[in-house]
């Protein structure tokens, strides 16, 4: 009877430790970190650091990395499993099968010039001819430089001027990979001869916006309707079915008043 008792009680302290193991082993999973990783567009990237940014202060279990390459890049790696969703600084080609988009907010695409440059404003049909055939705008403005193959921001703007192909003249340079190096490039242009294009959001005081077709490169009048130069910034994934807790959850906070509320502190256009 006593063996019976201890073989018992024994059972009964091996079961109590499994339980405890098991629930030691619950608490330490619920403490580990989830990592939302997101790739593509270097026009989204900045305000996507910043959503970010926001996001981790308040969920300390959650690290979102953020890289670029290109809208072609988030695209494709969301279609092949390579992130937990994609940026986009457009909407999705009819070759681009196999995702879904959801746009997060809206953006102007900004035509910039060197600060010294006296032109101010620019006409649809300028652009276009200066893009395609290197025609001078208003004797002042000689030449122009463009993203590369691939750019959210440069099918955006091709689209949206009317622009079918590009100049190959002195002057005219394409495949500048990122925001910043537009920047840069027309920053350092002494001459204030060449004009490039930026979402409207990374615009400083480095360098000057042009106003086109009268009306001046802001928010406002990009949710107004004034301004023509304006395009959908889009998260760009599989299925809702396929996102992870963790990238859900941070999908539905951009959405909400919190994630708008920073879309709009950073120059960008809210979609609420």
């Amino acid at each position: 009877m006593k063996r019976i008792s201890k073989v018992l009680a024994a059972a009964l302290c091996i079961t109590a430790i499994g339980a405890s193991m098991a629930a030691f082993a619950g608490c330490s999973n619920s403490g580990e970190t989830a990592t939302v990783t997101i790739t593509g567009s270097t026009s989204v990237q900045p305000l996507m650091e910043k959503l970010a940014a926001k996001y981790e202060e308040k969920n300390k279990n959650v690290e979102i990395n953020v890289s670029g390459g290109g809208s072609g890049v988030g695209v494709s790696d969301a279609k092949d499993g390579k992130n937990d969703f994609g940026m986009a600084s457009r909407g999705l080609k009819s070759s681009e099968t196999g995702v879904v988009s959801k746009k997060i907010a809206d953006d102007g695409i900004a035509i910039i010039a060197n600060t010294a440059c006296t032109v101010t404003n620019v006409t649809k049909a300028e652009v276009k001819a200066l893009y395609e055939s290197g025609t001078a705008v208003q004797d002042k403005i000689l030449g122009a430089i463009s993203r590369e193959d691939g750019s959210g921001t440069r099918d955006a703007f091709h689209e949206l001027v009317g622009i079918k192909s590009l100049f190959s003249g002195t002057g005219f340079e394409e495949g500048y990979s990122s925001t910043t190096s537009v920047v840069t490039k027309i920053k350092q242009n002494a001459q204030a001869n060449l004009v490039g294009y930026i979402s409207m959001g990374a615009l400083n005081s480095e360098v000057k916006a042009l106003n086109f077709e009268g009306v001046a490169a802001t928010p406002a009048n990009v949710k107004n309707g004034t301004y023509q130069l304006a395009r959908p910034f889009n998260i760009v994934y599989k299925s809702e079915a396929e996102l992870s807790e963790a990238a859900k959850a941070f999908i539905d906070w951009i959405m909400g008043s919190e994630g708008q509320a920073v879309v709009t502190s950073n120059g960008y256009i809210s979609i609420a």
